[in-house]
């Protein structure tokens, strides 16, 4: 055979064989926001086990559970690391539609309601001005800690801010109190005579942080999603063998003290593990529990407005059995 016509016939194979081949998988995109529960996502990055389990990932990070959302909402990421709250609100406020894959943690005290010096209980919050990000969890662990001390949302002033904006505002005396989290809610302890007036360990369970995947990406992209979610799990495993050298790396992601970490990590939040996994998801379960009880405070604060969209939003295939 000339030697052009056998450079055409491989030029031609090599086409048909690039054609056929299936296109490389595109990074998941995996949004979250500062919070001790989702650094273990880094943790995974940091120690390879993304790639050990044969997945790619993009982390996207933003500066508030409300930003993830809208990222979400606007088709910018496919997985959301998120309270429930977020993933009803996706749901209500877009087409897209996210399902809970994995519980993360519950907030058992981490999530607070700071005020300032002079305002030593809840019940004192009466007519004062409350930062707090708007279209997220902060409105519904507000309206709780108001509804625990016999007040409602109409007897305060809310002001809407991001939880970097609060740390000056505080400072500056233009807020009375603030709902947040760590590693914020540790900085803003540091000022003198700040107080702790609600967490959510007076509801604790109600506040539960999780892993939502678009509902087509977990048909589409169903391995790598269950890799992912694996990779996850690992790096929390190593963090409970090896906690100094994993808690001191993601506090200095968080910008916080080890110790303040492990502190964040042990005394305000519970992990949940694989093990414990169904249970969240049985029928009538933790977690539809918890889906229930948030839609209700939602519609009742209006941050819900739509129809129902409850339907469908578990996906219990990867769990264990």
């Amino acid at each position: 055979m000339p030697s052009l016509c056998r450079l055409l016939l491989v030029g031609l194979l090599l086409g048909l064989t690039t054609a056929c081949s299936p296109e490389k998988s595109k990074p998941l995109r995996i949004g979250i926001n500062a919070w001790p529960g989702y650094e273990f996502f880094h943790l995974a990055q940091e120690k390879g086990f993304y790639r050990e389990a044969g997945v790619e990932v993009r982390l996207i990070e933003f500066f508030s559970l409300a930003d993830n959302r809208r990222a979400y909402e606007r088709g910018q990421i496919d997985v959301m690391g998120s309270t429930v709250v977020e993933v009803l609100q996706a749901r209500d406020q877009s087409a897209r539609q996210p399902q809970i894959v994995q519980v993360v943690d519950y907030s058992d005290g981490a999530d607070v309601i700071l005020a300032r010096p002079g305002v030593d209980s809840g019940a004192k919050l009466r007519g004062a001005r409350i930062g707090v990000e708007l279209a997220s969890l902060g409105v519904y662990i507000l309206a709780r800690g108001l509804e625990k001390n016999g007040l409602t949302l109409g007897d305060v002033t809310v002001v809407s801010m991001d939880q970097t904006s609060m740390v000056e505002a505080f400072r500056k005396g233009e807020l009375d109190a603030v709902v947040t989290y760590p590693p914020i809610s540790v900085e803003m302890l540091r000022q003198p005579g700040s107080k702790v007036v609600f967490t959510t360990r007076e509801i604790s369970g109600e506040v539960v942080d999780v892993i939502a995947v678009e509902a087509e990406v977990c048909v589409t992209r169903r391995e790598d999603v269950a890799r992912m979610l694996r990779a996850f799990h690992r790096a929390v495993e190593y963090a409970g063998k090896e906690p100094a050298e994993a808690h001191a790396y993601m506090a200095k992601r968080e910008g916080i003290s080890t110790a303040e970490f492990t502190a964040a990590l042990t005394d305000g939040i519970k992990m949940i593990p694989e093990t414990e996994q169904a249970a969240y998801f049985a029928p009538g379960g933790k977690l539809s529990l918890v889906i229930n009880t948030s839609d209700r405070i939602l519609r009742e604060t209006k941050q819900l407005n739509g129809p129902d969209r409850r339907a469908g939003i578990l996906n219990s295939d990867f769990i264990a059995p």
